[in-house]
């Protein structure tokens, strides 16, 4: 299959520090390669991957503007028509497809990770008919979408081979990683903490416009024992304190469209225990993975409760749903029930 991937302008794939998209596509090229498919990228002109027959730089390097897009739209244009692919995967602005809609026969799939917007969706599949169809990161963002029948949810992968359980490490601690801010939940995974007597590490930024969440909600406590900050982490601590977590709470208060922590989590074999909201349903196989709890009690009930949890079961189940092997197999699915005609692409 040839396969045409474009994500916006502004960051490199893969990106060189910030850039979850841009990872996505990373681990989607280099999977597709080796399931023996060609793969052509659109992505600024500073992209590395090794496996694309052919890397395409964007023109302008901003995605929005008058002239921006009209470059970025043409351009693409171009290269649908010089390379003809089977398939246009974008992770980029859906109005530089608009010319391929009216012109070409080419199935497209424009993917989201965050809230589809109705308006805009809806616009281009009155134009672009049964060529187009949507995917998002999560089940919940598309359950009330006025062309549902047209939207697919695909979680988003980890590197499982990377994020990995070590035995020899003792679980001694709590885990939260994420901004530091209210929709977050950081003052509840502190409480938790704090009910249940057990050591949390907080990681993260503090978003800008919420440090005074952080010394009036966060600061008070971090002279507790329990509670230590470590301010933001790399992938390599990040994983070190992973390996020694008896549990990854994740209480956000906000419809979370996926948070990947989750499915990193997983990989190591640390259970989650996650407020019920936006993916943690999705994401969390309670009692099995983890817990899906209602509120902070909960939360702590559920602490007292992980030595029910097999924690070989959480690292094989992660492996399972969340590698980019089998994530990329689900692209790969969509692609061929578009490319034989079928719109209603699940549920």
């Amino acid at each position: 299959m040839r396969i045409l991937l474009t994500v916006d302008p502004e960051i490199p794939v893969p990106p060189t520090n910030y850039g979850g998209i841009e990872r996505i596509v990373d681990g989607l090229i280099t999977a597709f390669q080796k399931q023996g498919h060609e793969v052509y990228l659109v992505a600024h002109p500073n992209s590395k991957n090794k496996d694309i027959v052919k890397l395409f730089g964007w023109p302008k390097l901003h995605s929005r503007g008058v002239i921006n897009v009209l470059k970025n739209t043409q351009y693409l244009t171009k290269i649908v028509n010089e390379i003809k692919p089977d398939i246009i995967h974008s992770f980029s602005r859906l109005l530089y497809l608009y010319p391929s809609f009216l012109f070409a026969k080419i199935p497209v799939i424009q993917s989201y990770q965050r809230e589809i917007s109705k308006k805009s969706s809806v616009m281009a599949s009155k134009i672009a008919g049964k060529k187009l169809s949507f995917t998002s990161c999560g089940e919940h963002m598309i359950k009330t979408h006025p062309i549902r029948h047209k939207c697919s949810a695909i979680h988003n992968f980890t590197n499982t081979n990377f994020f990995v359980p070590n035995n020899e490490v003792k679980k001694e601690i709590l885990f939260f990683l994420g901004r530091i801010e209210n929709v977050k939940g950081t003052k509840e995974a502190i409480e938790v903490a704090l009910m249940t007597q057990e050591k949390l590490v907080i990681a993260g930024n503090i978003s800008s416009g919420f440090e005074d969440y952080f010394e009036s909600s966060i600061k008070p406590f971090l002279d507790h024992p329990l509670i230590s900050y470590v301010g933001p982490i790399n992938d390599d601590k990040k994983l070190r304190f992973f390996q020694k977590s008896k549990a990854f709470l994740f209480p956000i208060k906000w419809e979370e469209p996926f948070g990947i922590v989750m499915a990193e989590a997983l990989s190591c074999g640390v259970p989650v225990i996650g407020f019920n909201r936006g993916s943690v349903p999705e994401v969390v196989k309670s009692e099995v993975n983890g817990f899906i709890v209602e509120d902070v009690k909960g939360m702590a009930d559920a602490v007292n409760r992980l030595n029910e949890i097999n924690l070989e079961t959480v690292r094989m189940d992660a492996v399972q749903r969340f590698s980019v092997e089998s994530i990329s197999l689900e692209y790969i699915r969509l692609y061929e029930q578009k490319l034989h005609g079928s719109t209603k692409v699940n549920g």
